[in-house]
């Protein structure tokens, strides 16, 4: 992506064609001006004065329903209905309270595998201006639209200008995050199409000069070494304001790239070249790419990671992000591609011109989210887009001033909940509720949302602490959780 707007519109126009599928039941893991922040109102805890009570639609249900499994399987143990909470707006606050009629005991919520590290890494982020820092604690730093493409570094040709990426280089590492290089755009005069038409300037989306690609790979990754640093090949390779070339062209690009980096640091991860996948179109292009075979070997051999930018259309959710996905696993598979996915770009609302930012509540709502589903769907990095993307995105971390919007607050938030525990699942209950499951030595901790109504479920068994997204915690009381679209952490001991 990139961040005028006018450019950006390029980009949105083919995405559109395409919208996402339903929603799949389980996710397992094994490995405008923003609105400023509401208050929320406060869960039935022991400090509060007065609770409401969850409205009753009959006898609450505590029936087994066994969740399916993307593919079709049934998930082990069995996990409680929950109830409509009948009248209740979609933007309810979260809250616990007994329901009125037939008691109802809390609930033991099985705990599926032995789940994945959440790892500091994994919370990636885009800063236009990489020479200050967020200030939110992020793992990795993608160095895109950050004024340090290869035509912004060599200007004339054999002169090269190294120092911002010098200084963002450092600036990454001094904070303990991992920058991500990524190694396009060509200079005119290195372009084999110099009046090739791009975001960039003339001759930016043009296959390079092999010669040229190769000394200039060779000097950047003997600049920056192997460690805590990676090197991506290019950026949005099925976008033709990014790349005017074919896949057949950027597999070979890719092939001189892990030749050069085999060569000179032979430990130097290399990420594969992005590809948005939000339209049929985009998907047909992934599977060309990973469909070469260069000299003879399948590309994605080369690499040592796959690269998606896992935008849905602009009315999409996170929840229609994993279902793009789930349709570019699915092509990996055809195609014999089991690396590692990182999620290089996300964000919300596209459209290619000023959108409005969406309520507090659910910005908060859906970076949450997103950083949830992507760790259960087995995603080891997911990089926002972006710490500072102005109105091209309705999802954002910080207001036009600089200061930490709703986004950035629910990160902080989330990374808290999420860092240092183990990802189990995510579930999706019968009515559309979401719960992820988290453990450490000492506690578990779930999460619950649903995204299309408010509803209720049974508080889990040994629940004490509840946590919510604009920052506050509260003991709990009760026996049953309201759920709205914001999501809300319940943690009992382990």
């Amino acid at each position: 992506m990139r961040r005028t707007t006018g450019i950006a519109a390029a980009i949105m126009a083919a995405a559109l064609v395409a919208g996402c599928g339903g929603e799949s039941n389980r996710v397992s893991s094994q490995a405008g001006t923003a609105t400023p922040p509401s208050t929320a109102s406060t869960a039935t805890t022991s400090s509060s004065s007065a609770a409401t009570p969850v409205p009753s639609t009959g006898t609450a249900s505590t029936s087994a329903v066994p969740p399916t499994s993307a593919t079709g399987s049934t998930a082990s143990g069995s996990l409680p209905a929950e109830t409509s909470a009948s009248g209740s707006s979609a933007g309810a606050t979260a809250a616990t309270g007994a329901l009125p009629g037939k008691p109802v005991k809390r609930v033991s919520y099985p705990v599926v595998g032995s789940g994945t590290p959440v790892r500091s890494s994994f919370f990636g982020m885009h800063d236009h201006t990489p020479l200050s820092w967020p200030s939110a604690p992020i793992g990795a730093v993608r160095l895109w639209d950050a004024g340090v493409t290869w035509r912004e570094i060599e200007t004339s040709r054999g002169s090269f200008a190294f120092g911002r990426l010098d200084r963002a280089v450092a600036t990454a590492r001094s904070h303990g995050a991992e920058p991500l290089i990524v190694l396009g755009m060509t200079p005119s005069f290195h372009a084999k199409k110099p009046h090739a038409p791009s975001f960039y300037g003339p001759g930016a989306s043009s296959p390079p000069k092999i010669g040229a690609w190769q000394r200039y790979v060779r000097r950047v990754v003997l600049r920056y070494g192997s460690r805590n640093v990676s090197y991506q090949v290019w950026n949005e390779a099925n976008v033709s304001g990014f790349w005017s070339g074919s896949q057949a062209e950027m597999a070979r690009l890719t092939k001189a790239t892990y030749d050069v980096m085999r060569a000179v640091r032979p430990g130097a991860r290399l990420v594969a070249p992005a590809f948005v996948t939000r339209s049929a179109a985009q998907q047909r292009a992934l599977a060309s790419f990973y469909a070469q075979r260069p000299d003879g070997r399948p590309v994605g051999g080369l690499v040592d990671v796959v690269s998606l930018q896992l935008y849905p259309t602009p009315s999409g959710t996170p929840e229609s992000s994993m279902q793009v996905l789930a349709a570019d696993r699915r092509i990996l598979a055809r195609h014999g591609v089991s690396k590692p996915i990182w999620n290089t770009e996300i964000n919300y609302g596209l459209t290619g011109r000023p959108v409005r930012a969406k309520s507090s509540g659910i910005q908060r709502a859906y970076v949450a989210r997103t950083y949830l589903l992507n760790a259960a769907s087995r995603i080891q990095r997911v990089y926002w887009y972006a710490w500072d993307s102005g109105t091209i995105t309705n999802t954002r971390m910080t207001y036009s001033s600089g200061a930490v919007g709703p986004g950035g607050v629910a990160l902080r938030v989330v990374r808290g909940w999420m860092s240092g525990q183990r990802m189990h699942s995510c579930e999706r209950l019968k009515g559309g509720t979401y719960l992820c499951t988290l453990t450490s030595a000492g506690s578990v901790r779930r999460v619950f949302w649903n995204p299309r109504r408010t509803t209720t479920v049974g508080l889990p068994a040994g629940a004490r602490t509840l946590s919510r997204l604009d920052g506050s915690r509260s003991s709990v009381t009760g026996n049953r959780l309201r759920v709205t679209s914001t999501p809300i952490m319940v943690q009992s001991p382990a």
